[in-house]
């Protein structure tokens, strides 16, 4: 006689409490626009923007439950990505940025 292990159960994310996280960083990223400060407030949405960025790709593209090797690729690509926003940033400050 074999005996069946389970398979754990896995709760699903309250794909609503992000959304409200999603909507509040989308609301801070448009007033961090209005700081006097060009360079700090572009700095400061980049990170908005990667935070909400990492919760979209973690929770509603199900890269939190994926095995570690899709992980690595998928960093691989958003460092990749990340150099080439660092490298534009001087750029967009300089035109942009008053």
């Amino acid at each position: 006689m074999t005996h069946t292990i389970p398979a754990p159960e896995r709760r699903h994310p309250n794909y609503v409490a992000i959304w409200g996280v999603l909507m509040g960083a989308l609301i801070l990223s448009l007033l961090l626009a209005y700081l006097r400060h060009a360079q700090l407030a572009a700095l400061l949405i980049w990170l908005v923007a990667i935070v909400k960025a990492s919760l979209v790709i973690s929770f509603y593209m199900h890269l939190k439950f994926e095995p570690a090797h899709v992980v690595a690729i998928v960093i691989a690509g958003v460092l990749a990505l990340a150099i080439l926003f660092l490298g534009l940033f001087p750029d967009i400050v300089r035109v942009y940025g008053g």
